[in-house]
């Protein structure tokens, strides 16, 4: 199966609504909010079979100290087949340089984030 990476090709809004609602986490996005997201977007990977939106991922970033990766997805009848994997590795590519880099993960995905050099930190981390 040839999956399409695009770093330059912004999803629309009702595709990003239709990944984030298998979600527990962004289920409830609204399109009006997702578009003013997409808007302020610099580093983000897309990836489509066919013209179909399979995955989606970006970070937010000042371009040099601090990046924080967040919101990756993937279409939960193509999880599985490597489409994390190429979502984090192109997204590391646009970060090259940055200083830290930092993401919010679930238990169950330590692991999977650890192939790409992240380990848990015992840090304070507070949230509002």
């Amino acid at each position: 199966m040839k999956f399409k990476i695009n770093i330059k090709e912004f999803p629309s809004e009702e595709e990003l609504r239709n990944l984030f609602s298998q979600t527990t986490w962004a289920s409830k996005r609204k399109n009006q909010d997702i578009k003013k997201m997409l808007e302020s977007l610099t580093v983000f990977v897309t990836v489509r079979e066919n013209s179909k939106l399979i995955g989606f991922g970006r970070a937010l970033s000042d371009g040099i100290y601090r990046a924080l990766i967040d919101d990756i997805i993937v279409d939960n009848t193509y999880q599985k087949r490597g489409i994390g994997r190429i979502i984090i590795e192109n997204i590391l590519k646009q970060l090259d340089g940055i200083d830290e880099i930092f993401l919010n993960t679930k238990p169950n995905l330590e692991e999977f984030y650890k192939k790409f050099g992240f380990d848990k930190v015992s840090t304070i981390t507070m949230k509002k």
